[in-house]
């Protein structure tokens, strides 16, 4: 009895479309910059605010460009003092926020990237 498969081939227009370069890079892009967002928000919420009535970190966190596959969540370069809240110094104890804000959203990142794929796989 001859096996029928439906579909098979539709699947197989949809890979060799995914295949080229560019349309994967530009999903990738895609994921990479959702997934960022959604740590950008986190580390704000999570970002010490002081009383003064002036810059504030958590108003000046940045997401980079998209280099070799890697975009990095940060702040601002005058905003230097995040590393010292952070790690603490031989002075001052940690007073984390970045990393506890990672591991808090780090399934809702990887969950929203995989939307993103999932999309554009039904875009194809």
């Amino acid at each position: 009895m001859p096996v029928k498969s439906t579909g098979l081939a539709e699947f197989q227009a949809k890979l060799k479309k995914l295949a080229s370069i560019e349309k994967n890079e530009a999903i990738a892009e895609k994921a990479l910059r959702k997934g960022a967002e959604i740590l950008r928000t986190e580390i704000e919420r999570r970002a010490p605010r002081s009383t003064y009535k002036g810059k504030h970190l958590a108003d000046h966190v940045i997401i980079s460009n998209i280099v070799n596959g890697k975009i990095k969540v940060g702040f601002h370069k005058d905003f230097f003092y995040a590393r010292f809240l952070e790690w603490g110094t031989s002075k001052m104890p940690a007073h984390p926020f970045i990393e506890p804000a990672f591991n808090a959203v780090k399934d809702k990142v990887i969950a929203a990237m995989v939307e993103v794929y999932r999309e554009e796989l039904k875009k194809l």
